[in-house]
C-alpha cells in the first residue's frame, strides 16, 4: 500500500506559477465546477501504457511518501520527520483546491512527435500538469509558430487490471496569446475513478501543424481536505493560560464533481508536548481543548500540531497537516509567604508550617492554587484554595534548625510558568530533661544517699544544673521539696542527704528554662522507720563532785504520723568533757515497755551528755538532746 503526502502541493504550485501568469482566467463551458460540452470519450480496451511508462512519482519530483509514516493504516501518532512544509491555506481557491494538493504533473519540454504540416515549425509543450488551483482541471502549456487552434489529452489509468482511457478536449485559452500561452480543459467529470493517470497531450497550429506528446506528465486525481475557519490558542501560554485550544471545520472537495461536503467522524491528532485525539462533528467541525504537560522543563515554546491520515478510495492513506502554530511560553515570579518567621515547639513535637505561594500577573500578585511545595526530604503538598497550604515534618527535630520550604524543583510536578521561590523559618525546640536516679539508698542514719545523672535531648547538659529532692508519702500526691543541690559541670552527682522522715518516695526535679523543658527523675521508695529520745535530761545542774548524775528519756518510733513508745530497747549514754572532741561510752540501759528508762552516774567533771539509739532492721538511729552539766 502505498502512501501520498501532501508536501507535493508546493511542488505543484511552483510549477504552475507561470499559469497563472494573466491577470484574469477564462473558463470554459460556464466556469470551473460545471461539466463541459466538449466530449469525452472512455476506452478500456486501448491499453496506452507502453511497457516504460511510470508506475509511480516521474523521475525528479521529490517523494510524498513521509519517513516513518505507516502503510495504508490512519495513525493517531504525531507527523512523520519530514512533514509538510508552509502553513496550511484556509480558503480553496477557484473550486477549491487545498494545499494539501500533490504534485500534479512535470514540464515536458520535448514531445514525443512532432508532424509539421507547413514545414516550418510544430507545436513545442511547456508545462504539462493539474491546475494548481484544482486537480480537476488539467493544464497545458504550448507555443507554435502560428495560432495554436486546437489542444487535447488522452488520461490513462495507471492501476486496475483494465486500465480505461479518457479522452480530454474542449481546452480553452485561459492565459498568454493563442501562438504562446496555457489552455485549460473543462472539469474532468468523465473521469471513471479517483487515481493517477498517465497523461497524452497534443495540439494543432494554425499553419496544420499537429504535435503529440505521449507520457507527457503523471497526474493524481483524488478527493482534497479543505480547511476553514481554523484557530490556535491561546497567544502565549501562561500560568493563566495552561490550556491550548483549536478549532475550525474540515471539508472534503471531490475535483472530478466539484463538490464540497463536511468530513465528519475524522479521527484527528493533536500534539502539544504529548500526543491527544479528537474526532470532527458530523458537520466537519472540531474543537479542542488540551493542557500541555511541559514537565517543568523550562520549555520557551510548544509546538502545536493537527493533522489526520485521510483514507483514499484506492485504499492508500495521506498525511493531512490541518494546523500548526509555535506558543511561547511565559514564566511568571512567585513567592511564598509563611505566616511565621519562627516557631517554638517541645522536643518530640513535629515541626509545621502554613502561609501561601503567590504569583505575579498584571503587576498585582494573586494566589496560586495547585503548586506543589515541599519542605525538606519528606513533607510535600499542593497548595490549595487561596494559595493556602500547611506542611508537617515527619521526623522530630533534635534541636534548634532552619527550615525551608520551596516551591517542588521535580520536574513532574513543578509549574512550568511559574519561577521557583523559596521562604525559610526557624524553629526553637525546647529540649526535654533528662534525670536517672541511678543510685540510692537510706542508711541507718537517715542519710539518703543520691547518685546519678542529668543531660538533656540535645546531647547537652541543661545550663541550670540545680536539682530538687522532692518527697511523696505515696509516690502520687503531695510531693514536697526538701532542698536542693547542684550537679557537675558533666551533669552526675554524687551525695548523701540527711531526710527527718526515712519513710516514703523520693525523686529529682529540674525547673527547666526557656531552651529545656521542666524534668523529673525516676522515683525511689524506702520503707526505713524514725526513731527519736523525747524528754532526755540530765541533772541535778548544777551538781558537786562525786554526786550522782542521773539520766532519763524516752525512746519512740514514728507510726504513721504519731510517735508511739518503743520499748525493751537499749539506749546508751556518752559524755562529751568539757574541752574534748571525743565522746565517751559511759553506759547503757534498757527502755521499759513505755520507752522510758534511767542511767545513773558519779559526776566527776564538767560536760555534755546525750543518749543514742543504734537501730537494727528497718529502723534508723535516734539521738537524743545534748545536755550540758555544770559539775562544782
Amino acid at each position: 500500500m502505498r502512501t501520498r503526502s501532501l508536501v507535493s502541493a508546493a511542488v505543484s504550485a511552483a510549477l504552475g506559477a507561470a499559469l497563472l501568469a494573466a491577470p484574469t482566467l477564462a473558463y470554459a463551458d460556464g466556469g470551473p465546477g460545471q461539466d463541459p460540452a466538449a466530449a469525452a470519450t472512455t476506452n478500456p480496451t486501448t491499453d496506452p501504457t507502453p511497457a516504460d511508462t511510470p508506475t509511480g512519482t516521474p523521475p525528479g519530483t521529490p517523494s510524498d511518501t513521509p519517513t516513518g509514516a505507516p502503510s495504508g493504516t490512519p495513525s493517531d501518532t504525531p507527523p512523520p520527520s519530514d512533514p509538510p512544509t508552509g502553513e496550511p491555506s484556509d480558503t480553496p481557491t477557484s473550486a477549491g483546491a487545498t494545499p494539501s494538493d500533490p504534485t500534479s504533473g512535470d514540464p515536458t519540454p520535448d514531445p514525443s512527435s512532432h508532424a509539421p504540416a507547413d514545414g516550418t515549425g510544430a507545436p513545442v509543450f511547456g508545462n504539462v500538469g493539474s491546475d494548481p488551483s484544482d486537480t480537476g482541471f488539467l493544464t497545458v502549456a504550448v507555443s507554435s509558430d502560428s495560432a495554436i487552434t486546437e489542444v487535447s489529452a488522452d488520461l490513462t489509468e495507471l492501476h486496475g487490471t483494465a486500465p480505461a482511457t479518457v479522452a480530454v478536449t474542449g481546452f480553452t485559452l485561459v492565459s498568454g496569446t493563442p501562438q504562446d500561452g496555457v489552455w485549460r480543459s473543462p472539469r474532468m467529470s468523465q473521469l471513471p475513478s479517483y487515481g493517477s493517470y498517465d497523461v497524452t497531450v497534443s495540439a494543432q497550429d494554425s499553419d496544420g501543424d499537429n504535435t503529440t506528446s505521449a507520457h507527457a506528465t503523471t497526474v493524481d486525481v483524488e478527493p482534497k481536505p479543505v480547511f476553514a475557519d481554523r484557530s490556535i490558542g491561546p497567544a502565549a501560554l501562561d500560568v493563566e493560560h495552561t490550556r491550548v485550544t483549536l478549532s475550525g471545520r474540515i471539508s472534503l472537495f471531490d475535483p472530478i464533481t466539484g463538490d464540497t461536503s463536511p468530513l465528519g467522524g475524522q479521527a484527528l491528532s493533536v500534539v502539544a508536548e504529548y500526543a491527544y485525539t479528537a474526532v470532527t462533528a458530523a458537520d466537519g467541525s472540531y474543537a479542542i481543548d488540551v493542557a500541555p504537560k511541559l514537565n517543568g522543563d523550562n520549555a520557551t515554546s510548544v509546538p502545536v500540531s493537527l493533522s489526520f491520515w485521510l483514507a483514499n478510495p484506492d485504499g492508500t492513506n495521506t498525511y493531512v497537516l490541518v494546523d500548526s502554530k509555535t506558543l511561547p511560553v511565559v514564566v511568571s515570579p512567585s513567592r511564598i509567604r509563611l505566616d511565621h518567621s519562627s516557631v517554638q515547639i517541645k522536643f518530640g513535637a513535629k515541626a509545621s508550617s502554613s502561609g501561601v505561594v503567590e504569583y505575579l500577573y498584571g503587576g498585582t500578585w494573586h494566589p496560586a492554587k495547585g503548586v506543589a511545595l515541599d519542605m525538606g526530604y519528606y513533607a510535600t503538598t499542593t497548595s490549595g484554595a487561596g494559595g493556602r497550604f500547611t506542611l508537617t515534618d515527619p521526623y522530630i527535630p533534635y534541636d534548634d534548625t532552619t527550615f525551608t520550604v520551596e516551591t517542588s524543583s521535580d520536574s513532574y510536578l513543578a509549574d512550568p510558568y511559574l519561577t521557583p521561590s523559596h521562604a525559610q523559618f526557624k524553629v526553637d525546640v525546647v529540649n526535654k530533661t533528662s534525670i536517672c536516679f541511678c543510685s540510692s539508698w537510706i542508711d541507718e542514719y537517715s542519710d539518703l544517699h543520691i547518685q546519678g545523672s542529668m543531660t538533656a535531648s540535645n546531647g547537652k547538659v541543661p545550663p541550670n544544673h540545680k536539682l530538687y529532692l522532692q518527697q511523696s508519702a505515696d509516690g502520687k500526691t503531695g510531693w514536697k521539696s526538701l532542698g536542693w543541690f547542684t550537679t557537675k559541670s558533666d551533669g552526675t552527682f554524687n551525695l548523701d542527704g540527711y531526710v527527718a522522715v526515712p519513710k516514703g518516695y523520693w525523686r529529682l526535679y529540674s525547673a527547666g528554662s526557656s531552651d529545656y523543658q521542666p524534668g523529673y527523675s525516676n522515683s525511689v521508695h524506702f520503707n526505713r522507720t524514725a526513731t527519736r529520745i523525747s524528754g532526755f535530761n540530765a541533772g541535778p545542774e548544777p551538781v558537786r563532785k562525786g554526786h550522782t548524775v542521773t539520766t532519763t528519756g524516752t525512746l519512740q518510733r514514728l507510726s504513721g504520723t504519731k510517735w508511739v513508745a518503743f520499748g525493751k530497747q537499749r539506749v546508751y549514754i556518752l559524755f562529751q568533757a568539757k574541752g574534748k572532741k571525743s565522746w565517751t561510752q559511759m553506759g547503757s540501759v534498757k527502755a521499759d515497755s513505755h520507752g522510758r528508762f534511767t542511767a545513773r552516774f558519779t559526776a566527776k567533771q564538767d560536760g555534755t551528755w546525750v543518749g543514742v539509739y543504734l537501730a537494727s532492721g528497718s529502723y534508723v538511729d535516734a539521738e537524743s538532746y545534748h545536755d550540758y552539766v555544770d559539775v562544782r
